[in-house]
């Protein structure tokens, strides 16, 4: 075999392994695309999670805020309540005994 057959037989095989590092080169390219995309979706799918858990015990939390505010509320509400009946029935009261007096001191004052 003459030198320059030896130089083409080496090229030969030069662009034969060229072209398999080539396709291996593919290969692996497109693995690691596949790879990439599967933990971008797992660490998308767990971000997800991680906000579904934090905006629930943010919502728990002002959920259960607003119940004692509305609690706090309900119970000064009822003391007020409570506050204005016993001042109706004082008034109440004292409103029944003037027009009694008045009542009273009218028919004395007719009788005079």
């Amino acid at each position: 075999m003459s030198s320059v057959e030896k130089v083409i037989s080496a090229l030969s095989e030069l662009e034969n392994d060229i072209e398999s590092l080539s396709v291996k080169v593919h290969d692996m390219k497109k693995r690691i695309i596949s790879t990439s995309d599967n933990e971008i979706t797992q660490l998308r799918e767990k971000v997800i999670e991680v906000a579904r858990t934090e905006s629930e015990k943010i919502i728990s939390s002002a959920k259960q805020e607003a119940e004692e505010k509305s609690q706090k509320i309900l119970e000064e509400a009822e003391t007020n309540l409570t506050k204005l009946r016993q001042n109706t029935k004082l008034t109440f009261d004292k409103s029944v005994k003037l027009v009694v007096d008045s009542v009273l001191n009218k028919s004395d004052t007719t009788e005079i």
